[in-house]
């Protein structure tokens, strides 16, 4: 199931998260995880990665649990996200999205981006929703 989604990320449909270089290293029934690199291209002017490349890989991390584990179509109903730490000294970033409680159209999850030392840089809280298909 994994390998599908990998399928539909390469596909023309996901050029955000090919752009912004997030790539997903794997998705179980327990959660999913992303990484991508500290650039220039996502950095802030203060020279720390900007706070909506940090929402877009949580985003993203929910939404590839929420799709692999629960065969639907979803997109993103609300969602929260606290900045914890300066990422000024990191080089690389790691998503990791787990659910929380999942329903019949509401998912709620939650993501922790840590840094390539391992400091916990953001938490956030993704709710989605399931589409009917």
């Amino acid at each position: 199931m994994v390998e599908n989604y990998q399928e539909m990320l390469s596909s023309e449909h996901s050029g955000f998260i090919r752009h912004n270089g997030i790539r997903v290293v794997s998705v179980d029934e327990e959660k999913s995880v992303l990484t991508a690199d500290v650039t220039p291209e996502n950095s802030n002017i203060w020279g720390g990665v900007h706070g909506g490349f940090l929402y877009a890989m949580a985003d993203t991390a929910a939404g590839a649990f929420a799709r692999i584990n629960y065969s639907q179509h979803n997109v993103t109903l609300n969602g929260s996200i606290n900045y914890l730490r300066s990422t000024v000294q990191s080089k690389a970033l790691t998503a990791v999205g787990r659910p929380v409680r999942v329903g019949g159209h509401i998912g709620f999850f939650e993501v922790n981006i840590t840094d390539d030392t391992g400091a916990l840089i953001a938490r956030a809280e993704i709710n989605m929703y399931f589409l009917k298909k």
